[in-house]
């Protein structure tokens, strides 16, 4: 059965006595309430100090309940070597009746996310925060190895009666250069829709910047009372929302959270000292501005006078480089060595950069070995990040090249080599997750519906777990399973044999994993059974040509039988008549 939400207890509904846990912790009023844990004020009666209290009600499920635990032990483990003012200490665990109480330094005061809810809030204060949030960060950065936060929000942060800032729950942030908790897939760092990186929402390596991106957005979502959205580029400039606000805070956000990490501010500190400055750059930006005008007039005399000459010389150019890109074309594509071919698809690519050939060449050669390597990857990306504008002017080809990149990514991605389990696949889905957005966003693109259907999928894989430890995963399951019966039936047209042993993988991996899930949110034991026969057939379909497909094969149908088990214990407890 799923978890609820903490309900009273009945000492608390009639006002009994205060309950004490660890022998030492009372319990004397509720301060805070989330989905599955409730806040306290106790007070410790061998100190006489006074605690915050967090008591998390944990799952009957014991991989959820070791999900749980893990990420609260991480937490602690992390924070008890750190030593700030600005960051609460968390002092005790206590296992007690099958519940968590996390025992941590009380903070007096409010969310940010309380304050933003009040509206907008005046500049000066929001910089004033956050210098004192670069500071923490700093502090993070300078640890060794670096600490990356990795869930800078309004909600996160405390703000006391003195206008000092605390910055509160740990439960993602990890050292530099590892994955949070030791977790396969590491994909629990994903962070808040809004505040999150670029590069943390597509689960690629961070640093610090990532804590500048969500200082930056946090700074946006509290100078415009509005969460901003996933992508950078989709959010309004600061100053058409709130036209009062400065130019020099306006740039000075816009610049934290630029989507390239390499442009953004360096680390901690230096946005710190912008920020203790921004007004001297609000003047520079106005003195600039004025400059940019007087050249402006200046050259446009100049420029009418070129205009003609520049139009000969443009239809000239046009002609040299149709003939100059084709032959690079061609050299991609007659080479059979793969560095010659990739190069000139690469080069192709930079005479002529909307033209969606030259990436056709390039996922040619990356599917060819069944692996989309990170060598690859890094190659695909120095490719087409100088040329994403003129690639994004023609909707329908930026979206046919994005839902061809997601697949990519979804199928092929990984040094590890071609792999269809349910762990191999977290790192792919997250990657793809992004792109198949992309796509499935440009109105009137043939592949928009099964590119929703991927994106929804890599976000149910990545969020999962972390809602399944709040115990806000009711009701994900059924959506999930209807994107996975779109897959199959999409799947079942397809030749390629890499996309249909993962696609029927999948399916089953989620059976034997959520069946209790889906039978909760009301998918009937015959539509499991029905979605488990599809994903045999359609691995049955595939001809297989290497040994990692013939392992994979055999691997599908050694699980069959324990997938059906699994289907069959989920409805144990209430007949078959579902």
């Amino acid at each position: 059965m799923d978890e609820q939400p903490i309900p009273p207890r009945q000492e608390e509904a009639t006002g009994g006595a205060p309950r004490t846990v660890g022998s030492r912790y009372q319990l004397q009023r509720e301060i805070g309430r989330g989905g599955m844990s409730v806040v306290w004020l106790a007070l410790d009666t061998t100190l006489g100090k006074q605690w915050a209290v967090k008591e998390i009600r944990l799952s009957s499920d014991p991989a959820e309940r070791r999900v749980v635990e893990a990420s609260l032990v991480a937490e602690a483990n992390l924070i008890k070597r750190l030593d700030h003012a600005a960051i609460p200490r968390i002092v005790d665990l206590v296992d007690e009746g099958g519940e968590l109480y996390v025992v941590m330094d009380y903070v007096d005061g409010r969310t940010l996310e309380s304050v933003m809810g009040m509206g907008p809030q005046d500049e000066d204060d929001v910089v004033a925060w956050a210098v004192q949030l670069c500071d923490v960060l700093d502090y993070l950065h300078q640890q060794s190895p670096p600490v990356i936060y990795c869930d800078m929000k309004p909600s996160n942060v405390m703000l006391r009666p003195d206008g000092t800032v605390r910055l509160i729950d740990f439960g993602i942030a990890r050292e530099q250069g590892t994955v949070h908790g030791g977790e396969e897939g590491g994909h629990r760092h994903l962070g808040t829709h809004g505040y999150a990186a670029p590069e943390q929402r597509a689960g690629a390596p961070l640093d610090g910047r990532a804590d500048v991106y969500g200082l930056g957005a946090t700074m946006y979502a509290l100078l415009t009372g509005r969460r901003p959205p996933d992508d950078p580029a989709d959010a309004a400039p600061l100053r058409q929302v709130v036209p009062e606000l400065s130019h020099g805070i306006e740039s000075i956000v816009a610049r934290a959270m630029a989507a390239n990490p390499n442009d953004r501010y360096s680390d901690a500190a230096e946005f710190a000292y912008v920020l203790e400055n921004y007004t001297t750059h609000d003047e520079a930006q106005q003195r600039g501005l004025r400059r940019k005008w007087r050249a402006f007039t200046g050259a446009l005399i100049g420029a009418a006078a070129c205009l003609v000459v520049g139009l000969v010389l443009i239809a000239v150019r046009w002609n040299l480089l149709n003939s100059d890109f084709d032959y690079w074309m061609g050299l991609g594509d007659q080479s059979v060595d793969q560095e010659t071919a990739s190069a000139a698809y690469v080069h192709a690519a930079g005479i002529l950069p909307a033209d969606l050939r030259p990436y056709r060449g390039l996922f040619r050669l990356y599917r060819s070995d069944g692996v989309f390597s990170t060598t690859e990857e890094q190659q695909f990306e120095q490719t087409i990040a100088p040329n994403m504008d003129a690639l994004r002017s023609d909707g329908q080809a930026w979206a046919e090249l994005s839902f061809e990149t997601g697949k990519l990514y979804w199928y092929y991605y990984g040094d590890a080599g071609y792999g269809t389990s349910a762990g191999s696949s977290y790192p792919r889905m997250r990657a793809a997750s992004r792109w198949m957005h992309s796509a499935a966003e440009v109105e009137g693109f043939y592949g928009a519906p099964m590119a929703e259907a991927y994106a929804d999928m890599a976000d149910f894989a990545c969020d999962v777990v972390p809602r399944m430890g709040e115990g806000d995963d009711a009701g994900a399951y059924a959506p999930y399973f209807a994107r996975l019966q779109t897959l199959l039936d999409e799947m079942a047209d397809s030749d390629n044999n890499v996309m249909r042993l993962d696609a029927a993988a999948l399916a089953q991996d989620a059976l034997r994993t959520y069946a209790r899930k889906f039978r909760a949110d009301g998918i009937s034991k015959e539509d499991m059974l029905a979605l488990e026969a599809a994903a045999q057939d359609i691995a049955d379909g595939a001809p297989t040509t290497t040994d990692q497909q013939d392992e994979e094969l055999w691997r599908l149908r050694a699980n069959a039988d324990a997938t059906r088990q699994a289907i069959e214990d989920a409805f144990v407890d209430v007949g078959d008549s579902q």
